[in-house]
């Protein structure tokens, strides 16, 4: 395995933003190469105890330690005698154990700081993997005096006077660790918006500008903001410019703010004319959802489609808002982006969670499916002429990136993170996500995952 692989198991048209962070510090050497295990093993639950080298075997239940890859589970004594079970993991497939080392010498090795993989084949998880650091490593410290030996501390002089500071190792990260996943945030929002539509409460084409202005305060300077739909909000072609620098500058502290700007301000075009991928439409479609609802919109997914699905622990969070089962994406001091997104782009998940909502919109795939054959095929229909897209081998459905070989799937982008889902014409569904600055664009995920799995011989 390669140095930075911390912990392994088996297990597009435009992201949420041009945002990107300054380059990293330098890092120290990352945590020892731990074993990979199979896909029995699974997540931890949220509320259990962080040990660097526990994994969770869905099976059993039971805890496994990598350095024995054996699990011991003491089974509660009965009225004559008490009983030791002994239950061994069987080892990770050699190809996708190469899968493993050639995706995190590639991004951990590039100068990532944690990654989350996830792959499904025909709706069944075949492997899950999570690789380097869920806290990223300080800066190097300043170089001591030379006269001063290194070991467990590091030394510091200043006005003649030494300080010893212990010295505080980075954290693994872990399968169950939450990503920020940008604008794959986009898909969630989108599906719940349709679900509206689906039972009544909305219908794609009627106009809600108006009723968007009234929610937020706004006062509009170009008349055919009344016009616009939730069709051209799911589209991106409601007409409003990319805002990039709002959403990014720190000028608004949140996605209603922004939204009174933005209704208050001038069209690129008229409605259904121009495509323009603006996180202004997502952030908008949120507040809708929570005006329909009469409910937060947070609380709104989790009902209608997370509890469905059995996925728990994802939610909308902040810039500088982490729980201990989620990875540390450095910010800037004083940025506040996560909050100006709100629906375009918040919410924190695995790779194995974005799996399991792209594999529910695909109703050739078993389980619980939130939206009808119909509307989902209405997710992948290009928005009709005039508007025109620059690629010809891709275009933006309602809230899903579509490909001409078939895929589809959504990129996500803010300050280091760089996440990727899709769902491919042959049945295989994968997530990628990085805490970090590697690839530049994330779209370059599903290159760096396609060399990964041939050049381990991984057969899907």
């Amino acid at each position: 395995m390669a140095a930075g692989l911390a912990c392994a198991t088996v297990v597009v048209l435009a992201s949420c933003g041009a945002e990107r962070a300054a380059p990293v510090p330098t890092r120290p050497e990352p945590p020892s190469t731990r074993p990979s295990t199979t896909v029995a093993e699974r997540r931890r639950p949220d509320n259990s105890e962080r040990t660097e080298n526990a994994l969770r075997t869905s099976s059993d239940k039971s805890t496994t330690t990598t350095s024995e890859l054996a699990t011991t589970t003491t089974v509660p004594p009965s009225t004559t005698a008490e009983t030791t079970t002994t239950t061994t993991v069987p080892p990770l497939d050699p190809a996708w154990a190469a899968f493993d080392q050639i995706l995190s010498e590639r991004l951990i090795g590039g100068g990532d700081y944690a990654v989350s993989v996830a792959v499904a084949v025909d709706g069944q998880l075949v492997h899950e993997g999570a690789y380097g650091y869920r806290v990223p490593p300080p800066p190097p410290p300043p170089t001591p005096p030379s006269t001063v030996p290194l070991d467990s501390t590091v030394a510091t002089t200043v006005l003649d006077t030494t300080t010893t500071i212990p010295a505080i190792p980075p954290e693994a990260v872990e399968l169950g660790d939450r990503f920020r996943i940008a604008s794959i945030s986009k898909v969630i929002t989108a599906t719940v918006v349709l679900q509206l539509v689906e039972a009544g409460q909305l219908t794609l084409d009627e106009p809600v500008g108006d009723r968007l202005v009234a929610l937020v305060g706004a006062t509009p300077v170009d008349p055919a903001v009344s016009a616009i739909t939730v069709r051209q909000l799911l589209s991106h072609t409601a007409g409003f410019p990319s805002y990039q620098n709002a959403f990014f500058g720190g000028r608004f502290d949140s996605c209603p703010s922004i939204a009174q700007y933005g209704l208050s301000s001038g069209l690129n075009g008229a409605p259904g004319t121009v495509y323009t991928y603006s996180n202004l439409n997502f952030c908008l479609l949120g507040l809708l959802v929570e005006d329909v609802a009469g409910r937060p919109y947070e609380a709104v997914v989790q009902d209608r489609l997370l509890g469905p699905l059995g996925i728990t622990g994802m939610r909308v969070a902040g810039t500088f808002d982490s729980t201990e089962s989620e990875v540390i994406h450095p910010s800037g001091s004083g940025r506040n982006y996560m909050e100006v997104l709100g629906a375009a782009g918040s919410w924190v998940a695995t790779a194995a969670d974005i799996v399991t909502i792209l594999d529910s919109l695909d109703r050739t795939k078993p389980g619980w499916h939130p939206l009808s054959s119909a509307t989902v095929e209405l997710m992948h229909q290009p928005a009709a002429a005039p508007v025109i897209y620059r690629d010809p081998n891709q275009w933006y459905g309602l809230g899903l990136i579509m490909y001409a070989d078939g895929a589809w799937g959504h990129t996500g982008t803010i300050e280091n993170t760089h996440a990727m889902g899709l769902r491919r014409a042959d049945g295989v569904t994968w997530s990628v996500l990085v805490n970090g600055e590697v690839p530049w664009e994330s779209e370059n995920l599903r290159q760096i995952f396609d060399e990964a799995i041939a050049s381990s011989g991984v057969i899907l």
